[in-house]
C-alpha cells in the first residue's frame, strides 16, 4: 500500500513543479520589455490613445485631418501625422534644431487667418518676492483663439537637434459662452497685480514686497514662482527653496545688497551656523513697512529662503 502511494506522490509533485515554471515563464513573457521601434499596429494605436475599452473612434492619419484649422507649413517643418480623438484634433510637426523660427512662423501664419494670441496662464513672471536669475521654460502652451474655429493649443518639446511641434485643435464649444475677446481680457488680468493678490491672498502688501532675484548659480524646482505665497491685507510672505554652493553668509548678503537698492532700511541682523536672520524697514505711503529676511541652511548646498511683509502699527 506503501509503494502504490509513492508514484502518486511523486506526480503530485512533479505535476506541482510544471505549474509553477509554466507560472514562472508566464509571468516572465508578461513583464518583458520589449520596445516597438518602427511601426506599430494601428488597432494598438488606436486603443492606447482612446483608452482600452471605450468607444471613441479614433483616427490616425499620414497628413493633415480636414477641416483642421489652416496654417502655413513653416520652412524646415514637416507633417509626422495626426490624430482625432473626437474632442480633440491634433497634429505633429517635425524640424531640426530648436523649433523657435518655426513655432514663431506658426503662430503668425495663424494670425493672418483671424485668431487671437491669448496671454498662457502662469507665463507672467512674478513683479515681487523671489524669482529665479534665469526663468526656465516651463513648456507653456501658446494659445489662440477663434471665434467660430474655437482653441488651438501650440506646444514644442526639444530632443537633442530634433523638435516637435504639437498643434491641438479644440472646438468652439471649448470657449463657454466668451468670445475670445473675452478670453483675451481674462488672460490679461490673470498677469496683473491685483489678480495675482487676489488669486494668492496676498493682499495690497504683496506689491510692497521688494523683489529678490536668485543667485545666478542657484537652482530650483520653481524657476519663476515662488513656492508659497500666503497672507492678508496686513501680511504677506513669499517663500522659496533653492541650492546654490556658497556659504550662508554670502548667500545671505546677497540679498540684503538687494534690500538696500530696493530703500530697505537694516534694523538688525544675526548670522549664525544654520540660519540668518534680518529686520528691514521701509515708509510707502505713509505706512511703515517691517521686513523679515530668513535663510536657512539645509543639506546638499539647499537653502529655504522667506521674506515677510507686514504693517508697523
Amino acid at each position: 500500500m506503501l509503494r502504490s502511494l509513492a508514484p502518486l506522490t511523486s506526480a503530485k509533485l512533479f505535476f506541482k513543479l510544471a505549474t509553477f515554471m509554466t507560472a514562472a515563464l508566464a509571468i516572465s513573457a508578461v513583464s518583458a520589455d520589449t520596445e516597438f521601434t518602427d511601426n506599430i499596429p494601428i488597432d494598438l494605436a488606436r486603443a492606447l490613445l482612446s483608452g482600452a475599452g471605450t468607444a471613441m473612434e479614433i483616427r490616425i492619419y499620414s497628413d493633415i485631418p480636414d477641416g483642421f484649422p489652416e496654417f502655413m507649413l513653416p520652412d524646415g517643418a514637416t507633417v509626422l501625422g495626426s490624430v482625432d480623438q473626437g474632442r480633440n484634433r491634433q497634429v505633429i510637426l517635425g524640424s531640426e534644431g530648436d523649433g523657435q523660427q518655426q513655432l514663431a512662423e506658426l503662430i503668425d501664419s495663424l494670425q493672418q487667418n483671424d485668431f487671437l494670441l491669448l496671454s498662457p496662464m502662469g507665463a507672467t513672471t512674478p513683479r515681487t518676492g523671489f524669482v529665479s536669475a534665469t526663468p526656465q521654460n516651463l513648456g507653456i502652451p501658446s494659445q489662440l483663439c477663434h471665434d467660430t474655429q474655437g482653441l488651438l493649443y501650440l506646444r514644442q518639446h526639444t530632443e537633442a537637434d530634433r523638435t516637435f511641434i504639437n498643434l491641438t485643435s479644440l472646438p468652439g464649444t471649448s470657449r463657454g459662452n466668451f468670445s475670445c475677446a473675452g478670453l483675451a481680457a481674462q488672460a490679461s488680468n490673470r498677469g496683473s497685480p491685483a489678480f495675482l493678490n487676489a488669486s494668492r491672498g496676498g493682499g495690497s502688501l504683496q506689491n510692497s514686497m521688494p523683489r529678490l532675484v536668485l543667485p545666478d548659480e542657484a537652482t530650483t524646482q520653481s524657476p519663476s514662482m515662488p513656492l508659497f505665497l500666503s497672507g492678508s491685507p496686513q501680511q504677506a510672505e513669499s517663500r522659496i527653496g533653492f541650492s546654490v554652493a556658497w556659504p550662508l553668509s554670502e548667500a545671505y548678503e546677497f540679498f540684503a545688497g538687494q534690500l538696500t537698492e530696493q530703500d530697505w532700511i537694516l534694523d538688525g541682523e544675526t548670522i549664525g551656523d544654520r540660519v540668518a536672520l534680518g529686520a528691514w524697514t521701509r515708509e510707502e505711503n505713509t505706512q511703515m513697512l517691517l521686513g523679515t529676511l530668513r535663510l536657512v541652511s539645509g543639506e546638499a548646498d539647499g537653502y529655504e529662503a522667506v521674506f515677510e511683509v507686514s504693517v508697523l502699527e
